[in-house]
């Protein structure tokens, strides 16, 4: 528990930019926690491949979490600065490929907000019942109904965090009940029923299809977050002790819950019924149904509906400080950097930052049906984080490897905590992990099934393509001036 203080007693100290040292052990694991764990993904791996999907996501924990985990140790050690990835990237290539990852972790989130709506608007429409299910299938109804909640959202953000904190602390809850609740009755349904998905040793085995491979990307994109902790590295106690730890500790967590969470959906409700838009609910709902008890499936939606609100005001609190502290340093225009009069808040970087995710909602929307824009916007945001992920495995093999007798990188401080396995080891997880998130990318390029090539390639390869190029005109921009 974290006192006003510090950490358990610990008195917390004062960074180099003035910023106070005030995440401890247990705040890193909550951090890391509620940032990677998303309910969705288990619709997309249990809904995708089944009980294939087990051994993927051990695959993805081996050859990702992990390389990723001890990759943002070193770094977080060597460097512990402000700015993570961004950061990192400067050191190892130079502003002009810092900010690249910077914009690139900004825009992430634009696209992030269409497509955790769309979830969220998905478990309201469960709660109306089956009679109105059809709005599932309205793309006019989605995307007008996310529309609504993402500006409800800007605007408590716009009045400040003492009032959105609210929509923040109910998300909390509403990711957390239902997670436990389905795990706990898809035990209990497995005992009392057995599996509604039949389990047979042969289907552990994942089956190669270009209809379903851009699932593992997905997974891998559910472990992701480890950097977020990073990028408030001087605002951590004995940074040297806690992230290591954090990041074990948590990496457990977040693999338990990835795991159990799949297999129970998949114990609860037949594989072909696992609603990519309102699965968790509908298992809760089916498991009730059985045990005669039907009054907590709609508290559960609306629940985890809450989740992606209040996801959602989290992010965006988060993300609007980029193009703030940009407006500031002058990367961005200076009307970034401004306050609002009354309430002190960047409130021209939050409506932006709502304008853009807008404009990603209606285009998301165009010339597909909404489970198509929903898998569209789920590879359009894993293409865009990933980037920096490659930032960060190359920035590792440049700056993290122990230097040779011929020279590399700098001595490391002595409080650096290397990769286990010495110069040879550090190699193998800067490579592994690096070709991991380039194949991750590559599969998520590859267009659902039903869904048109063309249209489906020129959107993320355009849309990328975009954001990248102006990004770097910004950056231009900034630098003559």
């Amino acid at each position: 528990m974290t006192t006003p203080g510090g950490v358990d007693g610990q008195v917390s100290g004062a960074s180099s930019t003035g910023l106070r040292r005030e995440l401890g052990l247990w705040d890193l694991v909550l951090l890391n926690v509620v940032a990677i764990v998303g309910l969705r993904w288990w619709l997309t791996s249990a809904g995708g491949y089944g009980y294939a999907a087990l051994p993927l996501w051990v695959f993805a924990f081996l050859c990702f979490f992990v390389p990723s985990g001890l990759a943002v140790i070193n770094l977080t050690t060597r460097y512990p600065e402000e700015g993570g990835i961004y950061a990192w990237t400067k050191h190892a290539f130079g502003d002009n490929h810092g900010f690249i990852s910077g914009w690139c972790l900004w825009t992430n989130n634009l696209i992030y907000f269409p497509h955790l709506l769309i979830f969220t608007v998905g478990n309201l429409v469960f709660i109306l019942g089956e009679k109105h299910g059809s709005l599932l299938s309205s793309p006019p109804f989605m995307a007008a109904l996310s529309l609504l909640i993402l500006w409800v959202v800007v605007w408590f953000n716009v009045l400040g965090l003492r009032h959105a904190r609210w929509l923040n602390n109910l998300g909390a809850y509403g990711t957390w009940l239902p997670a436990t609740l389905l795990i706990v009755l898809g035990a209990f349904a497995l005992w009392r029923y057995g599996a509604a998905t039949p389990f047979h040793a042969a289907g552990l085995v994942p089956v190669f299809s270009f209809g379903t491979v851009s699932f593992f990307s997905a997974i891998c994109f559910g472990f992701s977050g480890l950097d977020l902790g990073a990028l408030m590295g001087e605002e951590i106690v004995d940074p040297n002790k806690n992230v290591p730890r954090a990041i074990l500790i948590s990496g457990v967590i977040i693999t338990l819950i990835y795991i159990l969470g799949t297999a129970a959906l998949l114990v609860a409700l037949p594989q072909e019924n696992v609603g990519i838009l309102d699965g968790v609910a509908a298992a809760i709902a089916a498991v009730q149904e059985k045990m005669g008890i039907g009054f907590l499936a709609g508290i559960m939606a609306l629940l985890i509906a809450l989740g992606g609100v209040g996801g959602c005001s989290a992010w965006l609190a988060g993300c609007s400080r980029i193009p703030f502290v940009a407006g500031i340093d002058r990367y961005l225009p200076p009307a970034f950097g401004r306050l609002h009069p009354r309430h002190a808040t960047p409130h021209v970087a939050l409506l932006v930052t709502g304008g853009i995710s807008s404009l990603l909602i209606l285009v998301g929307f165009i010339g597909v049906d909404v489970e198509q824009a929903y898998l569209f916007l789920a590879d359009f945001t894993i293409v865009v984080y990933f980037i920096p992920y490659l930032y960060l495995f190359a920035a590792f093999l440049k700056l993290g490897l122990p230097p040779t007798d011929q020279g590399g990188a700098d001595p490391a401080p002595d409080d650096t905590i290397p990769v286990p396995g010495g110069r040879f080891g550090g190699i193998v997880v800067g490579v592994v992990g690096f070709l991991t998130t380039l194949i991750a990318i590559v599969f998520a390029l590859i267009p659902p099934a039903g869904s048109n090539f063309w249209v489906f390639e020129g959107k993320i390869l355009g849309g990328c393509a975009l954001l990248l190029g102006f990004g770097w005109l910004l950056y231009r921009r900034g630098q003559r001036g």
